[in-house]
């Protein structure tokens, strides 16, 4: 059963490859092939200064070091003796900063000595330190309530933050199905299944095997169209070949689409762009193509990368037939608001994780990603037009979900008769 669709008003208003070729009985025609380097449009790339990564250093190192404070002290009342564990914080946070602050090549591919004998430590420590940081004030506040014992109250949290952490490194996937209504949708379409999965960051903490297992998983849901919706790769080329094979693993009759992310230009993106196409993959970087079913049509378009200033949104959609129901992808769903503004009847994005990082039962409204956009996760709707912001596969920065698992989404395309999507939006309000 599908949660009622929410109106949201929005507060604000490389070269391309023709690559025509889907996996299925049916292959689209392809369109609107054109230019969409880092000049595109005169656009230019974000400026990535040493003053701006300075201050990232600076903040991740407050976060690093302080999220630990609370363990490292609780520890030391328990044993007497507190410089230990905050000797090891400091080293394991020192192996973590070593990688931080080396080349992005390191942290795309560090090495089994740099990821089982600095990275994993540090991220298991660090995700027990942040668990222990939530739990520790309730286990206090029963202990005050029924007098029991301070020791014995640190005790419990720290088990439970111990037990809490190796879960939360290993979560799995969660379905999330939804009923998505478009009007004027050919009757054809009514009941087109998409399977879309977004944001693999496919690299050290999501290696072949993990994301195989995730196409596995997508294919055995059988959808007529799957779309993967940007982020495929943490950094550098080294898993590129590996994201490729593991993507070229995915059937769908009506195609697998993809879109460039942010993350992927951190490796070389022509060359990704170019090796998952020779998997079966159509890439739609500033483009559309028509899918056919039983003589009606939809219309599945990509626009690439914001960060890099390779986005074009007119150009995505400057082959679409008029009247013709219109999917999007688009990774950051800051492009939505465009989006429907032209008229686009839903549009697929990914780049939030959900915040990968949010308050437990609240993360959906308590998240990091609040902090840079309201299209945090989930559905939203603006007029007739429609938004799925995906919660992503994987991980960027520390490889930890908090309250925000990993998604596999089907969304079911339904017919809905004239004016009663923006009647329903309406109503919602």
């Amino acid at each position: 059963m599908n949660a009622p669709d929410r109106a949201f008003q929005h507060p604000g208003g490389g070269n391309l490859h023709a690559i025509s070729f889907v996996r299925g009985r049916v292959g689209p025609q392809s369109y609107a092939v054109a230019e969409a380097g880092s000049q595109a449009n005169g656009r230019s790339q974000r400026p990535r200064g040493p003053r701006r990564r300075g201050r990232f250093i600076v903040l991740a190192l407050v976060i690093a070091l302080g999220v630990q404070v609370p363990l490292v002290l609780s520890l030391g009342h328990l044993t007497g003796h507190a410089w230990p564990f905050g000797a090891l914080g400091v080293l394991l946070t020192a192996g973590f900063l070593s990688n931080l602050l080396g080349p992005r090549s390191i942290w795309g591919a560090p090495g089994p000595w740099r990821l089982y004998g600095t990275l994993w430590p540090f991220f298991i420590w660090w995700t027990a330190s942040l668990l222990f940081l939530l739990i520790v004030p309730l286990a206090l506040l029963v202990a005050e309530l029924f007098s029991i014992r301070t020791d014995h109250a640190l005790l419990g949290a720290l088990g439970l933050a111990v037990l809490a952490a190796f879960r939360t490194l290993g979560q799995r996937p969660r379905l999330q199905e939804r009923d998505i209504f478009i009007e004027g949708l050919p009757q054809a379409f009514d009941g087109f299944r998409i399977a879309q999965i977004s944001d693999l960051h496919c690299g050290p903490f999501a290696s072949g095997p993990r994301v195989a297992g995730w196409m596995a998983a997508v294919n055995r849901l059988q959808p007529d169209l799957i779309a993967v919706t940007g982020d495929l790769i943490a950094s550098g080329d080294a898993f590129v070949p590996v994201v490729a094979s593991a993507l070229g693993q995915l059937r769908a009759p009506h195609g697998v689409f993809a879109c460039m992310g942010n993350h992927d230009y951190f490796a070389d993106g022509e060359g990704l762009a170019q090796a998952i196409a020779a998997e079966g993959v159509t890439v739609l970087r500033n483009r559309g193509v028509e899918v056919p079913r039983h003589g009606a049509r939809l219309f599945v378009a990509g626009v690439d990368d914001t960060w890099t200033g390779r986005h074009d949104i007119d150009l995505a959609l400057a082959a679409r037939p008029a009247g013709v129901a219109t999917v999007l992808l688009a990774h950051d769903p800051a492009l939505f608001p465009e989006a429907a503004e032209r008229g686009v009847e839903l549009t697929l994005s990914g780049h939030t994780h959900g915040g990968q990082l949010g308050l437990p039962f609240f993360a959906r409204r308590v998240n990091l990603a609040r902090i840079i956009t309201r299209f945090t996760s989930g559905f939203y709707r603006l007029g007739n037009a429609a938004l799925y912001v995906n919660r992503g596969l994987g991980t960027t920065g520390p490889p930890v979900r908090l309250g925000v698992s990993p998604e596999l989404g089907l969304l079911t395309l339904r017919r809905a008769e004239p004016g009663t999507v923006a009647q329903a939006a309406e109503a919602a309000e």
